[in-house]
């Protein structure tokens, strides 16, 4: 199955670095329920249809249920522009608090990279509660929690945030929980236009997943 992720991780940074919102429609929670965290899946809508994306949730917040079609930007970390993204208003747009925020789960999800699975739910629970701190967070999910505020401070030391990416929904503030929450995904370093917002490369660049994946997500889906 992690041979399965890894191969989408690299589709997905090919088809979504992109300037304009597209559609997206929400496939799967994990083994059938949101609770279990890393990774959700997402796809284009009118993308290929055997391209699956593993996706991290950083929203607590809000909502969202397998079906669900919405309209997203998607936002390269590295150049640091978060305008887009949903929370980069406390305390404000220009703060550099936000940033912080975002780049401590960034680190986060490159550690799913290097962490066994069952490190991923306490790693995708410290970053809900980076930007939610009423959310459960148990002793292991505090660790990782420490463990990015230490990055944070040293500087996030050799740290490639240009493989991080954030789909936000268009309507990136709303406040009805029942809405879709906005997530985060790693993909390749393409160190495109410098505000973060790139281009999405034309249809003949896609790679196409075979139906192993597509079909790891069907048995979630129905689950």
């Amino acid at each position: 199955m992690r041979r399965l992720l890894i191969l989408a991780v690299v589709v997905f940074a090919a088809m979504y670095a992109q300037a304009d919102p597209i559609e997206f429609t929400f496939l799967a929670w994990n083994d059938g329920n949101w609770e279990n965290g890393y990774p959700y899946f997402l796809q284009q809508t009118n993308g290929p249809p055997n391209s699956v994306q593993a996706v991290m949730c950083d929203d607590y917040i809000h909502g969202g249920q397998p079906g669900d079609m919405w309209m997203a930007n998607v936002t390269n970390l590295g150049p640091g522009n978060i305008s887009l993204t949903r929370f980069n208003t406390t305390p404000g747009v220009n703060s550099l608090y936000p940033l912080m925020l975002y780049n401590e789960a960034g680190w986060l999800l490159l550690e799913t990279q290097v962490e066994p699975v069952s490190e991923w739910l306490p790693i995708n629970s410290a970053v809900w509660n980076i930007f939610d701190p009423a959310a459960p967070c148990n002793s292991e999910c505090m660790a990782w929690l420490a463990a990015a505020q230490n990055e944070a401070h040293i500087g996030f030391p050799g740290v490639d945030f240009y493989k991080v990416y954030i789909i936000t929904p268009v309507n990136q503030h709303d406040p009805d929980p029942n809405h879709i929450q906005e997530f985060m995904y790693i993909g390749e370093d393409t160190r495109g236009g410098a505000d973060g917002q790139q281009t999405v490369p034309e249809p003949g660049t896609f790679v196409l997943l075979g139906t192993g994946l597509l079909a790891a997500v069907g048995r979630r889906f129905w689950h």
